[in-house]
Parts: structure tokens; C-alpha cells; sequence
């Protein structure tokens, strides 16, 4: 609501500044503005005027109701590719492992999981760059001790995701500020 009035205000402000040029137009003054077909608008102007009807239109209409019905407003779905594509470890350099895949379609978008199979402790890995050449480049979770060339590694389809109860049990662990990262 606050925000609200100072977007009118400013709008009010605008307008009486542009008002009091267009009075200065006529003037004798070379230096000012002179009317002609040449003239165009400032692009602030079309700025202001979509403050303008922002500041004026109320809330109930900002929100526009939709033609199919809304099933599952609250849960969040992703649309990541490529789930089941199974890869492999092509270089291990600390934390960083590098993953290729035999095609395209496999090929994990950024921010995706991968699972690391056949190995002594669950590895996840997060996808952090493509590197081409359907090579991308990810971020272990864990320490990647005895890891290897040519391990397979599935992508997961899915971002990496923490049950609450795993969070519940690490309270002592970690302050509430980690959870929010």
C-alpha cells in the first residue's frame, strides 16, 4: 500500500515537471524545447505511465483469473530433462567431477542431481556447467575418495532435495540461516 502511494506521487511529481515545459515551449528561448512532428516521447515516459497504472489499479484486478482450474497450486514441479540417462566419470579433480553422456537428450540441465552408482556411499553430484561435446561438470556433495574413470552415474531428473526429517535430526549440527542457502 505504501509502495503504492509513493508510485503515485512520484507519478504526480512527473507530470506537474512536464507540464511546467510544455508552458515553457512557446518562450523566445532557442535552447528549449521547440514543438515539432520531430519530437518524441522520453522513454521514461512510457515507464510512468505504466507506474501510473500500477499505482491506480487496485488489487483485486491486478490478478487475472485463469480459464483452466489450478490443480497443485502449492507444489512445486520441475521440468528437468533427460531423467534415467545414465553417464559416465571422465575426470575427477577434488570436488569437481566431470560426467560425459553418450547423447543429447541426456544431457542434465543445470542444477540437476546425478547419483553416482556402484559406489561404497551415496555420491550425489549437482550439475554446475556444460562443458560441450555432452560433457558437464558438477559439484560433489561428498568426498569423492575412490571414485574413478568410467563409473556410471545416473541423472536423477530432479534438483537435490533434503527431507525435513533429515533436517530435523541435524538441527544441533548447523543454524537455522544454513537452511534458508
Amino acid at each position: 500500500m505504501a509502495s503504492r502511494r509513493i508510485l503515485s506521487s512520484l507519478l504526480r511529481s512527473s507530470s506537474s515537471r512536464s507540464t511546467s515545459k510544455s508552458s515553457l515551449i512557446g518562450s523566445r528561448n532557442p535552447r528549449l524545447l521547440s514543438p515539432g512532428p520531430a519530437h518524441r516521447a522520453a522513454p521514461c515516459g512510457t515507464l510512468l505511465g505504466r507506474v501510473a497504472e500500477y499505482s491506480t489499479s487496485s488489487p483485486a484486478n491486478s490478478a487475472a483469473p485463469s480459464s483452466a482450474p489450478a490443480k497443485d497450486e502449492g507444489k512445486k514441479t520441475y521440468d528437468y530433462g533427460g531423467k534415467g540417462a545414465i553417464g559416465r566419470v571422465c575426470q575427477v579433480i577434488g570436488a569437481i567431477v566431470d560426467v560425459r553422456f553418450e547423447d543429447q537428450e541426456g544431457l542434465p540441465p543445470i542444477m540437476t542431481s546425478l547419483e553416482v552408482q556402484d559406489h561404497p556411499t551415496r555420491l550425489v553430484l549437482e550439475v554446475s556447467h556444460h562443458l560441450g561435446q555432452n560433457v558437464v561438470r558438477t559439484i560433489a556433495m561428498d568426498g569423492t575418495e575412490g571414485l574413478v574413470r568410467g563409473r556410471k552415474v545416473l541423472n536423477t531428473g530432479a534438483p537435490i532435495t533434503v527431507s525435513r526429517s533429515e533436517i530435523k535430526s541435524q538441527v544441533g549440527t548447523f543454524s537455522p540461516f544454513d537452511i534458508l542457502v
